[in-house]
């Protein structure tokens, strides 16, 4: 369905280095969007329309050998990631956010100082990882993911242990494992609960759309 790396607006000053450094050929498509009433926030999501990596993403060596073992790709258009590293090296936080169809299969991906900091997948096989923990299974909102989690680990999937109210929400959703990771990594970008995922493809998809040549 969508396939995004996702930055707050505020950080789009980077854009254009990241992109020189990251892509080449083709062009950037970007859409951005203000979403909330209360405390709105300003967002921009980001594809490749035809460019394509300057070089391969650089995924942690236990991720790589799942991904070969699995036969299943870490994420499904590989110049993301890529440019992900950039903008977060540049100081721009950065998330790679893949929703397949039905949100049976998803894919969240953050980054920061650029290099990739948390990692959750579930589609064919299912995996996530960070720097602390290492290889593990994807929180899926279920109480058996609950009951897993410490507060230092739900703080780095929602931002802050305040936020873990929303927990409760997702565990009542009825929706495809992938639709809750997603669901999870927008509340985190944006600080409150997004839109239905299908309301913010469409939101994404009829926004204006900029084009920047890399």
């Amino acid at each position: 369905m969508f396939a995004w790396v996702v930055i707050r607006d505020e950080n789009l000053g980077v854009l254009q280095p990241a992109l020189a450094r990251a892509w080449t050929g083709g062009a950037a498509a970007l859409a951005r969007l203000t979403l909330g009433a209360k405390r709105p926030r300003a967002i921009a999501a980001l594809w490749s329309d035809g460019a394509r990596a300057r070089r391969a993403a650089r995924w942690p060596d236990v991720l790589g050998d799942w991904q070969d073992i699995n036969e299943e790709p870490l994420f499904p258009d590989a110049a993301l990631p890529v440019l992900a590293e950039e903008l977060s090296g540049l100081g721009a936080p950065a998330l790679c956010a893949y929703a397949g169809p039905g949100f049976a299969a998803g894919t969240v991906a953050w980054y920061e100082q650029g290099a990739l900091i948390s990692y959750e997948h579930v589609g064919g096989s299912s995996v996530a990882w960070d720097p602390d923990d290492g290889l593990g299974r994807p929180f899926d909102g279920t109480a058996a993911s609950i009951a897993a989690l410490g507060g230092k680990r739900i703080a780095k999937l929602f931002g802050s242990d305040r936020d873990v109210d929303v927990l409760e929400r997702q565990q009542l959703a009825n929706r495809a494992v992938g639709g809750v990771l997603l669901r999870r990594a927008f509340y985190r970008i944006l600080g409150f609960d997004p839109p239905e995922l299908d309301d913010l493809a469409g939101l994404v998809a009829n926004a204006p759309l900029v084009r920047l040549p890399t």
